[in-house]
């Protein structure tokens, strides 16, 4: 069976060889440990991507100041100004160019370029020959995140708190003039999967009331799923923190994979709301236990989350993600552990 193959079957629960392995590597961790984390991953299977493909960044010598510290200040297409405090990892947006909402009257978003009929095709052959291998993968953008940096965090949960109907307006122009343009954009490469990344919780609830996100994000979740199944793909949804709240409103919808951050939950709830309905790409815990646990506290970890998530039929494979805070073997040993684990699903 290929990593497609696998994968696909374990989206739709028609019961896979194994439980896929995929594991994500930031740039801080591979210009940390260089060449030695690269063939280690290249000594690990991955059935989202070849490893042999991941690179050492060069480093960013221009954004370092005399005292050892990195600073890195632009300014993106939607207008947002970024502010990057370590290479490699993301920033934080400090002037939000709808700080007034009197602003959205003008404001343009960015258009999502029109191809020429050259530039479609070779956006086809790319993807045909990733599939004839792994998924093929495309990336929507975000909502939630993008009206935060858009509108700056503080503003926009109070704007959301008191029911501002400009929250309503900017959404639906951020679904309508751009993700929506996106997806179609995806479809027509010939993608599998669509994916957005919007993450949602703290460490112990959803950012905001949960009924407000049914009523501003969950119809307009709904209506891009829609477009994706309608073009014969399937929904991803990263999500980070504790958002048990509204899996079930996932569910409904139609998210066909959630990508959650499965420190932050309990695991046998998550299991009881999606089984049989929506696959997991569970996020392994990499804020105590990969970069602070023993080898035998990580094995322990991706046993126990494969004996409550994983089933027979499908619908649970496994995510490691490497940060840079990880010691090298800690990160040999979720790999091993990972491989050990991923075949005993039907057993456990």
């Amino acid at each position: 069976m290929t990593s497609r193959e696998r994968v696909l079957r374990t989206i739709t629960f028609q019961y896979p060889d194994r439980i896929p392995t995929g594991y994500f590597i930031n740039p801080p961790a591979r210009m940390k440990y260089g060449e030695a984390l690269l063939e280690l991953c290249r000594q690990h299977p991955n059935d989202f991507y070849d490893p042999g493909m991941l690179t050492v960044p060069e480093r960013d010598i221009a954004h370092y100041r005399a005292d050892g510290s990195y600073c890195k200040v632009e300014v993106d297409e939607w207008g947002c100004e970024w502010v990057y405090y370590q290479e490699g990892i993301m920033g934080e947006v400090k002037r939000a160019p709808l700080d007034d909402w009197a602003k959205l009257k003008t404001y343009r978003l960015p258009e999502v370029p029109a191809r020429t009929a050259v530039e479609r095709r070779a956006a086809c052959e790319a993807m045909a020959r990733v599939k004839e291998r792994f998924i093929g993968w495309g990336h929507a953008g975000n909502l939630f995140e993008r009206m935060q940096w858009l509108r700056g965090v503080e503003e926009l949960f109070m704007d959301i708190a008191a029911d501002e109907e400009a929250v309503y307006v900017l959404a639906d122009r951020i679904v309508d003039e751009y993700l929506l343009p996106r997806i179609e954009q995806c479809l027509e490469d010939g993608c599998d999967i669509i994916g957005f990344t919007d993450d949602w919780g703290t460490q112990t609830q959803l950012l905001i009331n949960p009924r407000a996100w049914r009523a501003i994000f969950k119809p307009r979740y709904q209506k891009m799923f829609d477009c994706i199944h309608a073009g014969g793909a399937y929904a991803w949804l990263h999500s980070d923190g504790m958002l048990l709240e509204v899996v079930p409103d996932l569910v409904e919808i139609g998210c066909d994979v959630l990508n959650p951050q499965l420190g932050c939950l309990d695991l046998q709830a998550l299991a009881t709301m999606t089984a049989g309905h929506m696959a997991i790409y569970g996020t392994l815990d990499y804020q105590r236990v990969l970069p602070y646990g023993s080898p035998e506290e990580i094995d322990a970890h991706v046993r126990e989350v494969t004996a409550i998530l994983a089933q027979p039929a499908g619908g649970f494979m496994y995510g490691a993600g490497v940060q840079d805070d990880a010691p090298l073997e800690n990160i040999q040993a979720v790999f091993e552990a990972m491989d050990r684990h991923r075949t005993l699903w039907a057993v456990i």
